[in-house]
């Protein structure tokens, strides 16, 4: 490839990848070829290759750049986060985790695309010891709700935390991408509040319960 700005590569991988992208969601990876991109992108086929070596890597190199934006995201949610199960915490994890899939609806097809075509091979991390990373996290916050006694006998509380991260994503995923259409009969409002509820009467003790019976979540 001749010397160029690194400018502009950066520029020219970019339209690269978006093109590579469109295309991918719409006809899945295998049945995409590099000639359909490198036509996409209106470039030459064997100028695709001085930016790309293979699809593959262009697949990976969307990813990667979805990943880093997504997981910023996620860290700046989770940082505001002080007491893990508290409902009014569990309930804002679910509106920030609804607007994570409905900004980034691209990303959680090209996800979809990895488990079917890859199994998963790409975006096997995001979920790699996800509890764990959740208790290192909150670790001593969920010490601190076992010494005051706010959880039920024997539940593990990352385990609870991670469960309800995992469900609002499921939700919205839902929602989003396979046409849902209110799939618990609920507006998204009334579904987060009940699966709030749910996690909450699961997990905490009927004392904390007592102590939280006038939160909006609560109430009715």
């Amino acid at each position: 490839m001749p010397k160029l700005d690194e400018k502009v590569i950066v520029k020219k991988r970019m339209a690269i990848a978006r093109a590579a992208k469109e295309l991918f969601i719409r006809q899945g990876f295998h049945a995409t070829s590099m000639r359909d991109i490198a036509r996409r992108a209106r470039v030459s086929l064997g100028n695709l290759y001085n930016y790309f070596e293979t699809k593959e890597s262009i697949f990976e190199f969307i990813i990667n750049d979805y990943v880093e934006v997504i997981n910023g995201k996620l860290k700046n949610i989770l940082d505001q986060i002080d007491e893990p199960l508290e409902p009014r915490n569990l309930r804002f994890l679910g509106d920030k985790i609804g607007e994570l899939v409905n900004e980034h609806s691209d990303f959680w097809l090209l996800m979809y695309i990895d488990v079917l075509e890859f199994r998963n091979r790409h975006f096997r991390k995001m979920f790699d010891g996800l509890a764990e990373n959740f208790r290192r996290r909150f670790s001593d916050k969920f010490e601190a709700i076992r010494q005051r006694g706010d959880l039920r006998v024997g539940v593990d509380p990352a385990c609870v935390f991670t469960a309800a991260y995992m469900q609002f994503f499921n939700y919205f995923l839902v929602e989003k991408l396979f046409g849902g259409n209110q799939h618990l009969g609920l507006s998204d409002g009334q579904a987060l509040n009940f699966l709030t509820k749910l996690f909450c009467y699961g997990s905490l003790s009927s004392q904390k319960l007592a102590e939280l019976k006038r939160e909006f979540i609560f109430s009715g």
